[in-house]
């Protein structure tokens, strides 16, 4: 490889066979060397590659201002993830993760201890990326000294909820609220909702998909099927009203659309849910 630019002793950017710009990690591979320089590949322990040109240069940014070790630390965390989440993340994901590291140290040091928001509804509705984010947090700990705010895995699973779903932090935080939400009106009237089991797993997932496509995605349009839609409010009549009420409250809070055929089947999910849970 061919180095392009030096960033820090420990941090260059080259190009791949393709032409494009990556960024290349090892310690001390950018010292005493310049731009045009060839780099051993054996020197290199960790290649990024960012295709946002955007994001790329914040990320560059940012390698000069912080120790390689929060830069190591935060691979080692994406690396347990995809492990974990048997799936690939999003490459802005080295980016995002690290300035978050980077910016919850400098917090701490500073003695600015605020509270995560929606904490609860991480960990109930993302329990697999919380965990990953606790063990961040232990990660951090031993490797960088810093003893985070245990709360912090919270902020951290957000992280790994964008990267899979390619989707902006905002998005995020909204797409969980929107589910906390829902999740508290209906079980606001189903008491057996608010239990905490196994049962339950499968109708929050259906919320988080539902909560996902109203944030993200346009209605697809489908013809509804009459039949089942009069079975539904003649015999769930209950169900079918909490859907409506639901319906009702997305679009005043967040101006989002159910279509009937989400209605229809959301009425079947609560029925479905409050048969299993009593």
């Amino acid at each position: 490889m061919i180095i392009d630019g030096i960033i820090n002793n420990n941090v260059v950017s080259s190009r791949d066979d393709d032409g494009k710009e990556v960024v290349a990690m090892g310690k001390g591979i950018g010292f005493g060397r310049k731009k045009g320089d060839v780099l051993p590949e054996d020197e290199i322990d960790k290649i990024f590659t960012i295709e946002d040109e955007e994001a790329l240069r914040r990320f560059k940014d940012l390698l000069t201002s912080i120790p390689l070790e929060y830069l190591q630390v935060s691979n080692e965390i994406i690396s347990y993830a995809k492990e974990k989440l048997d799936t690939e993340l999003h490459p802005n994901i080295y980016l995002t993760l690290t300035d978050h590291i980077s910016f919850a140290i400098r917090r701490k040091e500073e003695g600015q201890i605020f509270p995560i928001p929606m904490e609860n509804e991480i960990r109930r509705f993302y329990p697999l990326e919380y965990h990953i984010g606790t063990h961040a947090v232990s990660l951090i700990q031993h490797r960088l000294g810093y003893q985070l705010p245990i709360d912090e895995a919270a902020a951290l699973a957000i992280h790994f909820v964008n990267a899979e779903l390619n989707i902006k932090v905002r998005d995020t935080w909204k797409i969980t609220k929107m589910m906390g939400d829902i999740l508290n009106i209906v079980s606001s009237e189903f008491e057996g909702l608010k239990k905490e089991c196994v049962e339950k797993d499968s109708f929050v997932t259906g919320i988080k998909l539902l909560s996902y496509r109203l944030i993200m995605a346009q209605p697809v349009k489908e013809k509804c099927d009459e039949k089942l839609l009069n079975f539904i409010k003649e015999n769930y009549m209950k169900e079918w009203e909490m859907a409506g009420k639901v319906s009702a409250y997305v679009m005043e809070g967040y101006e989002c659309h159910f279509t009937e055929e989400e209605k229809l089947y959301f009425a079947i999910q609560i029925k479905r849910m409050n048969d299993l849970l009593g």
